[in-house]
């Protein structure tokens, strides 16, 4: 994926390594780490480069951080290689031991049927949105020095409107012409986490959110400039969150669904009404 990351073979068959550079990790700088949904497209990259053929469904289990200016290794064990339809496992090693666990199904059928039951939701284009604000600690060179995302609806919402956001996003700066593919789709998918910490807001500060997982869906991969990201939290219990997330692209088509459960650590930061 040309402009975000590089994915090169590793030492043996069916590996491949990943560096953590600066612009893949998220939080404060002296702590920085490997953003979840880097480890998920990198996952969905490993295993289509190994298989030839495309992610239908993936599902990663979050195991520990890979820090900043390390290395991950990427294992790919195919499961089952069927006429249509494979399905894998991978496994991502760093510094200290295991990073992630994942599934995979990948293939596609000839003349199967391609329809979609849910359309995007009515918000206003992305040139019309505010930039979302970064009220946590992060460091000017990482990933969000190369994404664009833009609040459409329910950030900072009042309680009884909590819970249901809608977002635009793209790559940005040095990674502006990165592809939009399923690797790019599953680092998008991982905002999941941000926004159930908004929506657990007390209004002074956001709640913090480790993933513990990050599954994802695709359908119909098509070009687009920006991804429609349309998120649903479904509630929080003995401290974990769940929610979902619909990518559309700007035309409407459904691009991927994805959903994930996060620790919630507890309040963060004090808000900066001046975001970023």
């Amino acid at each position: 994926m040309a402009g975000f990351f590089t994915l090169v073979p590793g030492d043996g068959p069916r590996r491949w390594r990943l560096a953590i550079d600066p612009w893949l990790t998220v939080g404060p700088p002296e702590t920085s780490f490997m953003f979840g949904g880097v480890g998920l497209g990198a996952t969905v990259e490993a295993a289509e480069r190994t298989t030839g053929r495309a992610v239908v469904w993936a599902s990663a289990q979050y195991l520990a951080y890979a820090p900043r200016d390390t290395e991950v290794e990427f294992h790919v064990v195919p499961m089952v290689e069927g006429h249509y339809t494979s399905q894998a496992q991978v496994m991502a090693e760093g510094r200290d031991g295991q990073v992630l666990r994942a599934g995979l199904s990948l293939g596609a059928r000839p003349d199967a049927p391609r329809v979609q039951f849910v359309k995007p939701a009515r918000v206003p284009r992305p040139e019309d949105c505010p930039r979302m604000p970064l009220r946590w600690g992060y460091a000017p060179d990482d990933m969000y020095s190369r994404l664009d995302v833009r609040i459409a609806k329910g950030w900072d919402a009042a309680v009884e409107e909590a819970g249901h956001l809608v977002f635009w996003i793209r790559p940005a700066g040095a990674a502006a012409d990165a592809a939009i593919d399923r690797p790019m789709l599953a680092i998008m998918a991982d905002f999941v986490p941000a926004s159930i910490g908004n929506a657990l807001s007390d209004g002074t500060a956001d709640f913090g959110a480790n993933s513990l997982d990050n599954g994802i869906r695709f359908l119909q991969i098509v070009p687009t400039g920006w991804v429609q990201c349309e998120i649903r939290v479904h509630g929080a219990a003995d401290g974990f969150g769940h929610g979902e997330m619909l990518l559309f692209a700007e035309d409407g088509t459904l691009m991927a669904t994805a959903s994930q459960s996060v620790i919630l650590r507890g309040l963060m930061h004090p808000r900066d009404p001046r975001g970023r």
